[in-house]
């Protein structure tokens, strides 16, 4: 029982000042992009040469369409609460993305962004915003604390691409893993923000939305 009370102590002494520091380090939000703003809907890029920017963790590894669609409808959702309107949702973009095609350019990833502008242009936006999924584990075992416990682990892109100026204007990158506090107590305070609990995977992206759309300005 002894061996515990360092623990506490340290937690009850530094815990104030982490929750406090992890309150005044606010997401920035950025002015709001002046034009028309179409919405793609959430894809899963399995190999990286479908990627915009950035490496794949692990390629050859599909996420389930029904996760998909929950990003797609959770992403409505925040857009709803950030007061967003008048956008074309990703209902409506992915008709679009049904349309065109990849083409072979110089190289794969100049294929990836034509692609992506040429599903602006076909929605006749000025903007399109593409987010991408990069990697998902969900929450497996109890929400107690387990030793068998498989914590949720999200990784999403945010891509804002001007379409008639060809040019990713914004970018906005997620990587989280949760850990346990006992583990890394300099993230008390993100801890104690999820309720002190183990989280879905949901919940994570939901966070990684929160925050990544105003980071985007919207």
């Amino acid at each position: 029982m002894k061996r515990f009370i360092p623990l506490f102590l340290i937690c009850f002494l530094v815990m104030p000042a982490l929750i406090g520091c992890q309150s005044k380090s606010e997401v920035v939000k950025l002015p709001r992009p002046v034009g028309t703003v179409a919405i793609a809907g959430f894809t899963n890029p399995v190999f990286n040469w479908e990627l915009l920017a950035g490496y794949l963790p692990q390629e050859g590894n599909p996420i389930d369409k029904k996760v998909l669609e929950k990003l797609d409808a959770k992403m409505v959702e925040i857009l709803g609460k950030h007061d967003v309107t008048g956008y074309a949702r990703p209902a409506i973009t992915r008709q679009c993305q049904e349309i065109e095609v990849f083409e072979n350019m110089g190289s794969r990833r100049e294929a990836a962004f034509s692609y992506w502008v040429k599903v602006g242009e076909c929605m006749t936006s000025d903007y399109i915003l593409v987010p991408q999924i990069l990697f998902w584990q969900d929450l497996r075992g109890m929400k107690q604390a387990d030793l068998n416990i498989q914590p949720a682990s999200v990784v999403i892109d945010l891509f804002l691409i001007d379409v008639n100026n060809k040019r990713i204007v914004r970018r906005f990158h997620y990587d989280e893993t949760q850990e346990p506090l006992s583990e890394n107590l300099l993230n008390a305070g993100k801890f104690f923000e999820r309720g002190g609990k183990w989280v879905t995977g949901l919940e994570l992206a939901d966070e990684a939305l929160e925050n990544g759309l105003m980071e985007l300005g919207l």
